[in-house]
């Protein structure tokens, strides 16, 4: 229970984060400047934390899990091996592993371009230089690029992955998702998702006129 309750903390940065890239609470300036260093220091508490626990959590569902079958991921830059609780949740793990790896290219390309839009679009408009484009339009532009990332990865079922020894490739470290379970971030995307991409094209109407 307690590294349930210490996982969600550590995540709590990632919402916060894209809280204030996409509201702008702060304003411009500070919420982009206040969301950048958040993001880019995360890994550096986060990971350790996540892999000092890797063969006694789940990485499928967060639960503690002395004995259960382990997954070697191929991470960007390291073999790491994590515990599943369960057959069941190996399989799915691999399976979602899987399906990113195929969806690699567009998940990086989708969700490294939002995130240029959401902080460049933003800062230019507020220095006078963006042209037509509005903070909002970098939001929009940010919200639909992951959306339309997240949502095919997430689907409408879990899937059931291939049962091998063999390292399963992964196209983003996994420490995030072990803070809380991948099946929560599956869930979160699907929901943020949906609700990104009904935000995003409901902006898309107004700046067109059509609403």
């Amino acid at each position: 229970m307690r590294d349930r309750l210490v996982g969600v903390l550590l995540f709590l940065p990632v919402p916060i984060v894209l809280c204030l890239l996409t509201q702008l609470p702060l304003g411009v300036f500070y919420s982009i400047g206040i969301a950048l260093p958040l993001m880019i220091s995360h890994r550096f508490y986060a990971r350790p934390w996540a892999l000092g626990r890797g063969r006694r959590r789940c990485l499928w569902c967060g639960s503690a899990a002395v004995e259960g079958p382990l997954v070697v991921i191929e991470e960007p830059g390291a073999l790491t091996t994590w515990r599943c609780c369960g057959g069941h949740h190996g399989l799915y793990l691999r399976g979602t592993l899987e399906r990113a790896w195929k969806l690699r290219a567009w998940l990086k390309g989708a969700i490294f371009t939002g995130l240029a839009l959401v902080v460049f679009i933003p800062l230019a408009a507020a220095f006078g230089v963006a042209g037509p484009l509005r903070a909002a339009d970098g939001v929009a532009a940010f919200r639909l690029l992951v959306a339309l990332a997240v949502l095919p990865l997430a689907g409408l079922r879990f899937r059931s992955g291939r049962l091998t020894d063999r390292p399963v490739p992964a196209p983003f470290p996994v420490h995030i998702q072990a803070l809380i379970g991948t099946w929560a971030v599956l869930w979160l995307f699907r929901l943020v998702g949906l609700i990104w991409l009904a935000l995003a094209l409901l902006h898309v109407a107004k700046r067109s006129g059509i609403v």
